[in-house]
C-alpha cells in the first residue's frame, strides 16, 4: 500500500496539464498528415510538406519551405520561410517573414481587443477577410495585401508594397 497516495494523485493532476502544454511538431520532408489539433500548438518544420490541420488550434507556426498547410482556425499563425502557402479558416493574431510566401486567412477581432496583422520580408501575397478590429503592419518590399471586410487600421513601410481592397 502507497504510503503517499494523495500526494501521489496531487502530482499527477499537477503534471496533466503539463504534458498538455507540449506543442505538436511536425518535422520532415515531403511528409502528408492530417492532425487533429484539439487546442494545441503546433510547429511545422522541414520541407515540402502537406498538413491538414483540424479542429482548434493554439498557436501555429510554420517555419521552412514549400509547405502546403490548411488549418480550419487558430489563436496564432505565423509563417516563415520561402514558398510556403498557409490556408486558414480564421485566426486572430498573422505574422508572416521572410520571403514568397502565400496566406489566405480570415483574421478576426473582437472588440476590445484588434486582430493583429504583421508583415515583413519580400514578395509575399496575402488575401485575407478581416472580421472585427483589425491593426495591420505591412513592411519590407514588394508585398501584397488584398483584403476585404472591416476596414483595418494600416501602417505601412518598406519599398513597392501594395495594398487592394476586394469588394
Amino acid at each position: 500500500m502507497p504510503k503517499f497516495p494523495l500526494a501521489g494523485a496531487l502530482l499527477a493532476l499537477t503534471l496533466a496539464p503539463l504534458a498538455q502544454a507540449e506543442p505538436v511538431s511536425i518535422d520532415g520532408v515531403g511528409l502528408t498528415r492530417d492532425v487533429p489539433c484539439q487546442g494545441q500548438d503546433v510547429e511545422i518544420t522541414g520541407s515540402a510538406n502537406h498538413i491538414r490541420l483540424t479542429g482548434t488550434c493554439g498557436a501555429v507556426t510554420v517555419y521552412g519551405s514549400d509547405h502546403q498547410v490548411s488549418l480550419e482556425q487558430g489563436g496564432a499563425l505565423s509563417v516563415s520561410g520561402i514558398q510556403n502557402q498557409v490556408t486558414a479558416g480564421r485566426v486572430e493574431r498573422l505574422e508572416v517573414d521572410t520571403a514568397k510566401n502565400r496566406v489566405q486567412a480570415a483574421l478576426e477581432g473582437r472588440a476590445p481587443n484588434h486582430a493583429l496583422l504583421e508583415v515583413s520580408g519580400a514578395d509575399h501575397n496575402l488575401e485575407l477577410v478581416f472580421r472585427g478590429p483589425v491593426v495591420a503592419t505591412l513592411s519590407g518590399a514588394d508585398n501584397l495585401l488584398r483584403w476585404s471586410g472591416s476596414e483595418p487600421r494600416i501602417r505601412v513601410q518598406g519599398v513597392d508594397n501594395r495594398i487592394e481592397h476586394q469588394p
